[in-house]
């Protein structure tokens, strides 16, 4: 059987370091209640390791992780060759959420909407659902989401930097929101890069990002995976974990930041159009 890749595996530790600590065990006691070494719980919270899915099963029931993330992780450590997991929504979206949580710098561009992180659950009913055309329980079950990363990330008390590009296009979307409802984004938006070590930027003028990406780097964050980039186009999404081409992506986003403008620039500039 294949060797999980090193996103994989820190993915199954973290959801497994966060549970625990959630729970207030320290490894020692975890290790006691299921009956393996102190060193067989570290070596899975660090990934040098995984359980068994019977023992992920297990994890997952005294951690108190939902059924479905259980589910889920210990699917990955069963079967490690045919779930093709780099392409994987499940897998993308529980892995981002994770490491919107414990990776030291975090860059994420998407020129067409409000990056999720920072959507109100107005922007998604008005704007994503009908664009998207998904029913009302599908927008539901996504703005739900988004609102509980935003509790999360919010929560985190460790350090990081949040560097966010958007487009021009994203706001001009606004213009189907209700008044209220739009000013409220804006609002969010302004708040959000208020925050410590937050800076949202806006793309007006050319580039060359190419699609919609998040680079994912370490940073000195002693919890964070190895660096990683997650993209997407129209049907599929999926992890780059290649040392290379992370590489690429970051200088060509730290290339085209210099280009922006900033959040508060572009919203003065834009205030009648945005009205």
């Amino acid at each position: 059987m294949a060797v999980p890749s090193a996103l994989t595996s820190w993915q199954v530790g973290v959801h497994l370091a966060d549970g625990r600590e959630l729970m207030g065990l320290s490894p020692k006691q975890l290790a006691v209640i299921l009956g393996v070494s102190e060193g067989t719980i570290r070596n899975w919270e660090k990934g040098v390791t995984l359980p068994t899915y019977p023992e992920m099963i297990g994890l997952g029931k005294v951690l108190q992780i939902d059924e479905d993330v259980t589910q889920f992780l210990a699917n990955i450590t069963r079967d490690k060759t045919s779930l093709n997991l780099e392409t994987d929504p499940r897998y993308n979206t529980l892995g981002l959420a994770k490491a919107e949580l414990h990776y030291g710098s975090i860059w994420k561009c998407n020129l067409m909407n409000i990056p999720g992180i920072i959507q109100t659950r107005a922007y998604n009913t008005q704007v994503l659902q009908p664009a998207e055309d998904s029913s009302d329980e599908g927008a539901e079950v996504g703005s739900n989401y988004k609102q509980q990363r935003q509790i999360e990330i919010r929560a985190r008390n460790t350090p990081y930097r949040m560097s966010i590009l958007t487009g021009a296009m994203a706001f001009y979307d606004l213009k189907v929101m209700e008044r209220s409802a739009r000013q409220e984004q804006i609002d969010a938006l302004r708040e959000w890069n208020a925050l410590p070590n937050w800076e949202i930027k806006v793309m007006t003028r050319p580039h060359d990002l190419g699609g919609t990406f998040d680079v994912y780097v370490p940073s000195k964050s002693p919890t964070a995976g190895p660096p990683f980039v997650h993209t997407q186009i129209l049907d599929r999404s999926w992890c780059i974990e290649e040392l290379d081409r992370v590489e690429g992506y970051h200088e060509r986003i730290k290339k085209n930041w210099t280009r922006c403008d900033d959040l508060e620039a572009f919203l003065d500039a834009e205030r009648d159009r945005l009205a």
